[in-house]
């Protein structure tokens, strides 16, 4: 089933939007992956027979009507709480809806639940959220990934056909890899960040997570487009229109499973990227290895860069202003402190301190001037492949998804396994990632150049197809 099917089923009278929805809230209800932070049962019913009753006067529809979407919980519904997953923001009911979310509702959408994340959006694993981590749907001893991992979970066992995630250093490209579906993130700037928790703001982009390229398609071109409350979205609309991809004699760059990039890959990783190559090979691709000079230093450059942003952006949950408050202070100071140390988790207290230290004037903020002239480097790095070639080939991950009680010592080792993705961020460009096998797997992540994610869509569309096949 795709998201066209589903509306077709609805106007053929074949089941009923109020009927689809409860059999989503059901699945909700006995989920068992611990996807899910929210959900409001009365809010989607009457939703749906809202919807119902469109369809029985005749009205136009949305392009995504009755379409029951799950969506991470740091973008803004106001008909559902925002806790980013943390303490901090328990019981937290906003205001207002994120463009995003308007974009879905103007197209009939449902917004069916909020699901579990990382704190804040800091994790790669999925582990660090005050409500639990979220078990991986294919096996649920190992993590789904983080931070987008309920929306990943969600979509990957079945209870939605798309959900909406975050990806600040991939976010959404990993839990896709680790749960075996799609995850896409748009360029930078081509979707709205207004009604989003910032995590980092030149990194974080609203992404998408889908089972097909089609309902991938379909939800980023109704997300997408211009936001007079964000100055760093696109002032047009995008094409997103599906058109034929053909791979022969295209020029497609990869990275050498030798290269530093890939210092720790797994074997079967390695064998799974091999699928992919191979598979570019057959439909008459030209594959030349590259080596990036600038780029080994992505993981470095990327917990500078975000690490001095999460602490710019994190001063405002400070018990005073925002966020949770502390019942034991004797001053203002205390309050502060005890408001955060309380509201906040492990893993956010470490990156705020990294990236206090990162911009502390006393030393001039040295290390995060160096981050940003790398950062500089690094994305010119990237468009001058892209004078040459169509597209980059890469693993996702360079590993399969750890097991959930797997002890991690290294406080960094989060960041280990995601050169790969951070590179997309650091550039502002476009990435997906596609499995190439069923199951707990290793997958392939295709890069293009700046609003250039069309071409990526497309060409991701032909690759799919031929996989399958075989």
């Amino acid at each position: 089933m795709d998201i066209q099917k589903s509306i077709e089923a609805y106007k053929e009278g074949k089941v009923s939007v109020v009927e689809n929805t409860k059999q989503v809230l059901e699945k909700i209800k006995n989920d068992t992956t611990n996807a899910y932070i929210a959900f409001d049962e009365e809010d989607s019913i009457k939703r749906a027979e809202y919807l119902d009753k469109k369809l029985a006067n005749n009205e136009k529809l949305g392009k995504l009507f009755g379409i029951a979407v799950a969506v991470k919980d740091n973008i803004s519904y106001k008909n559902m709480d925002m806790t980013c997953a943390s303490n901090m923001l328990k019981g937290f009911r906003p205001m207002f809806d994120a463009k995003v979310i308007e974009n879905l509702l103007k197209e009939d959408a449902i917004i069916i639940a909020k699901t579990n994340m990382d704190e804040f959006a800091m994790g790669a694993r999925g582990k660090t959220s005050v409500f639990g981590p979220v078990k991986n749907p294919i096996d649920p001893e190992r993590v789904t990934g983080g931070s987008s991992s309920g929306s990943a979970a969600a979509v990957s066992k079945g209870d939605v056909l798309v959900s909406l995630g975050t990806d600040t250093g991939g976010s959404v490209r990993g839990p896709a890899s680790y749960c075996n579906i799609l995850g896409y993130k748009p360029s930078y700037g081509m979707v709205s960040r207004n009604g989003v928790v910032s995590m980092a703001n030149t990194l974080d982009q609203v992404s998408v997570f889908a089972e097909n390229i089609e309902d991938l398609r379909n939800i980023a071109s109704i997300i997408a487009g211009p936001d007079e409350n964000d100055m760093t979205v696109r002032l047009d609309d995008y094409d997103y229109s599906r058109e034929d991809y053909d791979f022969e004699g295209k020029k497609i760059a990869y990275i050498s499973t030798s290269d530093f990039l890939n210092k720790g890959i797994e074997e079967e990783v390695k064998n799974d990227y091999k699928i992919g190559l191979d598979m570019l090979k057959n439909m008459g691709a030209e594959l030349t290895e590259i080596s990036l000079k600038y780029s080994k230093y992505a993981n470095q450059v990327y917990n500078v860069v975000m690490s001095s942003e999460v602490s710019s952006n994190m001063s405002r949950f400070d018990g005073i202003r925002f966020g949770h408050q502390s019942k034991t202070y004797t001053s203002v100071d205390e309050l502060f402190i005890n408001s955060r140390s309380e509201g906040l988790g492990e893993e956010v207290q470490r990156r705020i301190a990294l990236g206090t230290m990162y911009l502390s004037a006393d030393d001039d903020q040295r290390v995060y001037r160096q981050g940003l002239k790398l950062r500089n480097l690094i994305k010119k790095e990237l468009e001058s492949v892209f004078e040459d070639f169509d597209l980059i080939i890469t693993p996702t991950t360079i590993n399969l998804p750890p097991f959930l009680e797997d002890d991690y010592s290294d406080p960094l080792s989060d960041f280990k396994s995601d050169g790969f993705n951070v590179l997309v961020n650091l550039a502002g460009m476009c990435g997906i990632s596609l499995p190439v096998r069923k199951g707990i797997s290793g997958a392939c992540q295709f890069i293009a150049n700046s609003y250039e994610d069309k071409k990526l869509l497309n060409a991701s569309e032909e690759f799919l197809r031929r996989i399958n096949e075989n």
